[in-house]
């Protein structure tokens, strides 16, 4: 029991840390293959596109990838919490873990069900929108993007916390309800 949860809760925390990066690595990428040589066929096409045309356009295929990827990563997340809130709830028996596993799925529900959507709603109202002056929408979706990251940092420690209470965990107490 321990060991498969163990699994599931390393898969959930590495897909975490996975998504942060490749997330922040898109848009690292746009600046990259504009500023230096890549595949000659993309940069004779990028070369038909002004600077101020290239880079909007990169930002959107980012922008829409990075949407993609965490709408569907909150759902995989969702299949995790559940499944590990159930082995904790009907197998494990262990207030602490339970405990855990549901701190973790409520964060998952507020960022599946509520921050992701909002932040792909204002963020696909920003696409192509020139951001001098700054419009108003990307105040809000600053916030929410540092709701999301908070949400998501209190959620990966929660994860640690849980990974270091199974490893814990004696095999004779698996099992029994602790109070």
């Amino acid at each position: 029991m321990r060991t498969v949860m163990a699994l599931l809760l390393g898969a959930w925390l590495l897909g975490t840390l996975l998504v942060a990066g490749v997330a922040a690595e898109n848009f690292f990428l746009i600046d990259r293959l504009l500023n230096s040589p890549s595949h000659p066929v993309f940069q004779k096409d990028v070369a038909q596109l002004s600077p101020e045309e290239a880079r909007p356009m990169l930002r959107y295929l980012s922008s829409e990838l990075n949407r993609y990827y965490f709408q569907v990563w909150g759902w995989i997340e969702a299949a995790l919490g559940v499944a590990l809130w159930a082995l904790a709830v009907w197998g494990l028996k262990q207030r602490k873990v339970i405990i855990g596993f549901s701190m973790m799925l409520a964060a998952v529900a507020v960022m599946t069900f509520y921050i992701t959507p909002e932040i792909v709603e204002v963020g696909r109202s920003l696409d192509f929108v020139p951001r001098q002056p700054p419009p108003p929408a990307l105040a809000r979706f600053g916030l929410l993007h540092a709701a999301y990251t908070l949400v998501d940092l209190g959620k990966l420690l929660v994860g640690v916390w849980m990974a270091v209470a199974l490893v814990r965990l004696r095999p004779e107490e698996a099992g029994k309800r602790r109070r």
